[in-house]
């Protein structure tokens, strides 16, 4: 029953920071196209980095399923992905944390 749970709220906090990197993706878009845009650039020239034969060494063969699937905006949509682990990491940790110090709470093992 502990790892059912433990499955649970793992999925929940990854689908979280998945609605919340949407949310933020369109608040930026909405907000602040040009930094949206700058995003974008640098997820093209990323992109091409990651693309370019002579610096990766892989096979054209290979490297044409790489090209393919890899999109500027999912580079971007990662980014705010990542950036809402790490805002619901401190949320989750750092709340309780604060509990337990403000109020000398002891915490169970």
């Amino acid at each position: 029953m502990a790892f059912l749970l433990i499955v649970l709220r793992a999925s929940g906090i990854i689908f979280l920071s998945l609605v919340l990197a949407a949310v933020a993706l369109v608040y930026v878009g909405i907000e602040h196209p040009t930094a949206l845009e700058g995003m974008l650039v640098q997820a093209s020239h990323f992109k091409e980095v990651m693309t370019n034969t002579s610096y990766t060494g892989l096979d054209v063969r290979y490297n044409v399923w790489v090209k393919f699937l890899l999109q500027e905006q999912q580079f971007v949509f990662m980014f705010f992905v990542i950036v809402m682990r790490i805002v619901l990491l401190l949320i989750f940790t750092g709340i309780p944390m604060l509990y337990h110090w403000l109020w000398n709470v002891p915490r169970s093992a």
